[in-house]
Formats: structure tokens, C-alpha cells, sequence
């Protein structure tokens, strides 16, 4: 049974509650904009916060890490809700089975998976991510309602110079001024807090006519499962599959980067526990769904947050402000929200990449372009497992094209010298070493259909296993098909070095090739041909008298 990690919890109180306040101060405009962004409302985001930002600490393997809705997972969750308009339990009901499959994959031990996933398709779909924020929230910078996906933002701005609210951007053009300023005169001040403050205050003097966040409820709500049917549960699973992937990427490339900053060693799979039960609280409170947030998390740890308490802290803290502060918060203007959450797409984007791109490898550049058009015209998990299989297949190419196997005669080869010197020249020059480096899998295929081609005159084949250490069934077939043609050319082929692995490979897909000629070394093949070529030549002697 999982239980929290309260060993060394209280090792750092003063670092934790530092780093606790000033990262829920940070989470605090963001969770709200997230909220509002989803079109379901401040509070969601709210509840969102406080439940993932708690759980996932207290059982999650991530010291220091604070968790909350975050860019992919808003998007994600608001693409269901304007996909099921007036339902919102539908996307409480994602988040809850979201977080079910995560603990699943934690129990699975499925958190190491992450380190395999190629960083190209993580640039493209971070930045297409940062698009899909960015162009849905120019709307409500201008104090027009938010659109749904990128397409429809884009045609509402077609209208904008008649449905513009220009005090809207007056407030918005002054956060993001606040924003964007503020760094150059203290970092260590929270722009986007200062932002939100001045701009409330600037619209309640001012009397403002502009679209405010409204009603937010002051407590959390009874947990409670949401109201769904048997014909719900399809549109529940395959959402909730799409936000634990979503939410176990973004939480697990957090933990990398603590890794690097703390020089700890976070457990990918019990932070995808912890993950996984702070969404299901999510769920239940009617929040929006969580992960790893890589923003409020290194300011947790660069203020003095090292334990699992400074996380739980993070979402106590907004516990606290939704219950005495909510009321405050329900004069904050969209338009700040909406130029905070602006910023926030434009730091998504991976602008080291999008800059270096004419120095990026065409086939890296290839992944990130598909990927981040996928994501942001067709569908998140499309885009991530597309760009997976399009980086692997990629990388098979090149590997194959890289040719590290080799085939050579054996004069061309100096460290054989010694052990072919007495052999006879005729017998040298007609027999060749196929040394096979790497694994002999699918990408392999195409260079030994090659050297099939390649060999003129040859009438012995010595094969090389000692650097193979694996065969697939395609590589076990390639080596099948090219023996196959060697043969029917009158070339015989022996092995040196095959491991048994490679053999029980051979043996279970079924590849029909004859090992009787194989052997420990290579010396051994050679003395094996000196006998053969003897034999021949008694044989062809004994024809002739």
C-alpha cells in the first residue's frame, strides 16, 4: 500500500514555506487564467491547483516539484468541453480517468518510457502547444469571447475592428507592459501577480466596462462523481488516455529539469502515482486537470523548496486564497488573464529550435514541423505518437545508412594477416569477412541485400557475430534471404561468434539457415576453407586418374 512520503518532510520547514508561498503566488494567475481559458470558469482551475498541487507532492517522487493545470493539459481539457458544450461533467470525468490511467502506468513501471521519447516531437508539440495558446487568446485580449481551437480565433479576428472592446485592450496592453518591464527592474518579483493586481485596481477606478472572471464560489466544493452514462464512457476513456499521456510527459520533462538544477534523482514512476491520484481528487472537486508545472516548480526550488512539504504547501496556500480572497478575485479583467496566459504560450515555444532551425538536421526538422502542424490542426496524442514513429523510422534510416557492418577480402583486412599469410593466394582472394556491427534488425535489411550484390568472384562467406547484440525477425529474415542468394551462387557461408541469443532468435522466427558450419573464432573458419579447398582439390585428382 502507497503511503505519503513523510520521511524527511520536515527537514528544510523555513526553505519549504518560502519556496511554497512564493510558487503558489506565481501559480496563482495562472491556475485562474487556465480556468477561465478552459470555459470552465476561475474556479476549476482553482480546484485544479489545490488538489493536484497537494496529492501529487505528498505520494509524487519528485521533491520540490508543484503541480497544476498546465498549457497542454488546458488545451486539452478545453477542447472537450467546447467539443461537449454544456457538459462538464464529461471533462471531470477525463480528468478522473485520467488520473486512474496514470497510477496504472506508474504500477506498470512506465515512467522510464519518457527518456525514449525523441526531443524533436517534445519541440514540436511544446510549440504547438504555445500556439494553440497564444491565437486563442487574442480575442479576449481585445475583450471578445474566446474561441475553441486555432481556427475559429483566427476568423473572429476577421470581425475585431467592429466587436473590440477598447478598454479590454487598454487593460490588456498595460499587463502585458507590467509583464514584460517589471523583469528589468526585479526578477524576483512576480510580473504576472503585479500585472493582475494593477489591472484590477485600474478597471475598478476607472469603472471599466469589461468582461471580469464573475463568481467564484469561496471553498471547495463535496467531492462527488460525475453524473455520466454507459454512452459516455467512450468519449471519458479516450479523453482520459489523451490527458494522462499529456500530463505523464509534462510532469516527467519537469522532473528532468529538477534533476539537472537540485542534482537529485527523481522516481519517474512514483511521481506518475502521485500525478495520478492528485488528478482523480481533481476530478472529484470538479478541477481542471494537472501536472508537473516547470515554471512554479524551479521557483519552489530556487527559493528554498527541497522537500515534498514545499509542493503540499504550494496548493494549501491557494486553498487558503480561494477561501478568504475569493471575492477579491472575482473582479480581475479577462483581458490580464488573457495577456498573462499570451506570455505563457510565447515561453512554451521552444525558441532555441525554431531559431537553429536552418542548423537542425533535416530529419529532426522533418519530425518538429509534422508534429507541431499536428498538434495544433488535428489532435495532441496523433501528433505525439506520429512524430514517435516518424523520428524511429527516421533513425532506422540513417543507422542502415550509416552501413557500420562491413564486408572485406581478406587481403584488405591487416589484423587477419597472421592467420591467412599460409594460406594460398587463390583461396584469399576468394574468400571474404563479413563482420556485422550493431544490432541486426530491420534497418540492416537493405545493407545485406547489398553486399549479396557486392561480391564478385567470391566462394566463401565468413560471417562475424561477436558485435551483434540483437536480431529482430526482420534482421533474422534479411540474413535468411541473402544466404539464400550466396548459396544459389555457389558461395558457402560460415558463422564465427554467434551468441546464443542469436541462435534462439533464429531458432523462434523460423529462419531456415544451416549453422553446421560454424565456429568459436575466426582462425577456426579459415583452417575449416584450407580443409574444404583440400578436400576439393583430392577429389577433382581422384576424377581425373
Amino acid at each position: 500500500m502507497m503511503k505519503p512520503q513523510f520521511v524527511g518532510l520536515l527537514k528544510n520547514p523555513l526553505g519549504d514555506l518560502t519556496g511554497g508561498l512564493m510558487a503558489a503566488i506565481v501559480a496563482l494567475p495562472l491556475c485562474l487564467a487556465f480556468g477561465v481559458a478552459s470555459g470552465l470558469g476561475a474556479a476549476a482551475g482553482l480546484y485544479g491547483a489545490i488538489a493536484t498541487g497537494i496529492f501529487a507532492a505528498l505520494f509524487g517522487g519528485t521533491p520540490g516539484q508543484c503541480s497544476g493545470p498546465t498549457g497542454p493539459m488546458t488545451v486539452v481539457a478545453a477542447s472537450i468541453f467546447s467539443a461537449q458544450t454544456g457538459r462538464p461533467e464529461l471533462v471531470f470525468g477525463a480528468v478522473l480517468a485520467a488520473g486512474l490511467f496514470q497510477i496504472a502506468m506508474g504500477f506498470t513501471k512506465c515512467g522510464q518510457l519518457i527518456r525514449y521519447v525523441p526531443y524533436p516531437v517534445i519541440s514540436g508539440f511544446m510549440t504547438g502547444i504555445g500556439v494553440i495558446i497564444v491565437c486563442i487568446q487574442l480575442a479576449p485580449l481585445l475583450g471578445m469571447p474566446a474561441s475553441g481551437n486555432v481556427l475559429a480565433a483566427l476568423q473572429s479576428l476577421l470581425t475585431a475592428h467592429i466587436d473590440w472592446n477598447r478598454d479590454a485592450a487598454l487593460v490588456a496592453a498595460v499587463s502585458l507592459l507590467v509583464i514584460y518591464v517589471l523583469p528589468f527592474v526585479s526578477k524576483r518579483i512576480p510580473a504576472s501577480l503585479v500585472a493582475l493586481i494593477i489591472a484590477t485596481v485600474l478597471a475598478q477606478a476607472l469603472h471599466l466596462e469589461i468582461p471580469r472572471i464573475g463568481e467564484i464560489p469561496s471553498g471547495l466544493p463535496l467531492p462527488r462523481l460525475p453524473g455520466l452514462s454507459i454512452t459516455d464512457l467512450h468519449v471519458v476513456i479516450q479523453n482520459g488516455l489523451t490527458l494522462a499521456f499529456l500530463g505523464a510527459i509534462d510532469s516527467l520533462l519537469t522532473s528532468l529539469v529538477l534533476d539537472k538544477v537540485t542534482g537529485a534523482r527523481h522516481n519517474s514512476d512514483r511521481e506518475l502515482l502521485g500525478q495520478g491520484i492528485g488528478n482523480m481528487v481533481a476530478g472529484l472537486l470538479g478541477g481542471l486537470p494537472g501536472a508537473g508545472a516547470t515554471m512554479r516548480s524551479m521557483v519552489n526550488v530556487k527559493s528554498g523548496g527541497t522537500t515534498a512539504l514545499s509542493g503540499a504547501l504550494h496548493g494549501a496556500i491557494l486553498l487558503a486564497v480561494l477561501v478568504w480572497f475569493g471575492k477579491i478575485a472575482e473582479l480581475i479583467p479577462m483581458a490580464t488573464l488573457a495577456a498573462i496566459l499570451l506570455t505563457v504560450g510565447l515561453n512554451i515555444m521552444d525558441w532555441r529550435v525554431i531559431r537553429g532551425l536552418r542548423r537542425t538536421p533535416r530529419s529532426d526538422t522533418i519530425v518538429m514541423i509534422v508534429v507541431l502542424l499536428l498538434t495544433i490542426f488535428v489532435d495532441l496524442i496523433i501528433a505525439v505518437l506520429a512524430g514517435v514513429a516518424l523520428a524511429s523510422i527516421l533513425f532506422v534510416k540513417s543507422l542502415a545508412d550509416a552501413k557500420t557492418s562491413s564486408i572485406n577480402g581478406l587481403d584488405s583486412l591487416d589484423e587477419l594477416c597472421h592467420l591467412t599469410e599460409h594460406i594460398p593466394e587463390h583461396i584469399r582472394k576468394s574468400t571474404y569477412s563479413y563482420e556485422l556491427n550493431g544490432p541486426l534488425f530491420f534497418g540492416e535489411a537493405k545493407n545485406l541485400a547489398e553486399a549479396v550484390d557486392g561480391l564478385a568472384g567470391a566462394k566463401y562467406v565468413v560471417l562475424r557475430f561477436s558485435n551483434v547484440p540483437f536480431m529482430d525477425q526482420t534482421g533474422a529474415y534479411a540474413l535468411e534471404s541473402a544466404i539464400e542468394k550466396w548459396e544459389s551462387r555457389r558461395i558457402r557461408v560460415l558463422f564465427v561468434g554467434v551468441p546464443p541469443h542469436i541462435r534462439k532468435t533464429l531458432e523462434d522466427t523460423g529462419a531456415r539457415i544451416d549453422m553446421t558450419n560454424s565456429f568459436d573464432g575466426f582462425e577456426n573458419a579459415l583452417e575449416a576453407i584450407d580443409s574444404l579447398e583440400s578436400n576439393t582439390v583430392k577429389d577433382g585428382e581422384k576424377q581425373d586418374g
